[in-house]
């Protein structure tokens, strides 16, 4: 095989890595988390980067919470949920790098 076709077939290579990681992010982007809050108070979704979409609460669990207690159980789910969103983002780019040969 001549250099150029080595430098041809390594473009080839490096362009479907691109491809690839470029498709995993925009999946990943585009994938929300749903996350439930514990104690039956509801769920929290966020993006695939980790932004928060909603926050829904179960109506019949409030009565059996404090303001404080609820801002607990609820600010704990957005962070695990961002957290998970974000690894699971950075897991499918990684894969997706790995992939391509």
């Amino acid at each position: 095989m001549t250099g150029e076709e080595q430098l041809y077939h390594l473009a080839k290579e490096i362009d479907a890595r691109v491809a690839a990681v470029e498709k995993a992010a925009a999946l990943g982007d585009s994938t929300p988390t749903l996350l439930n809050i514990g104690a039956g108070l509801g769920t929290v979704t966020v993006d695939g980067s980790g932004g928060l979409v909603s926050v829904d609460l179960a109506r019949e669990a409030l009565a059996g919470q404090s303001g404080t207690s609820l801002a607990g159980h609820v600010l704990r789910a957005i962070t695990n949920a961002e957290s998970a969103a974000k690894t699971r983002r950075k897991t499918m780019i990684d894969e997706a790098s790995r992939e391509v040969r």
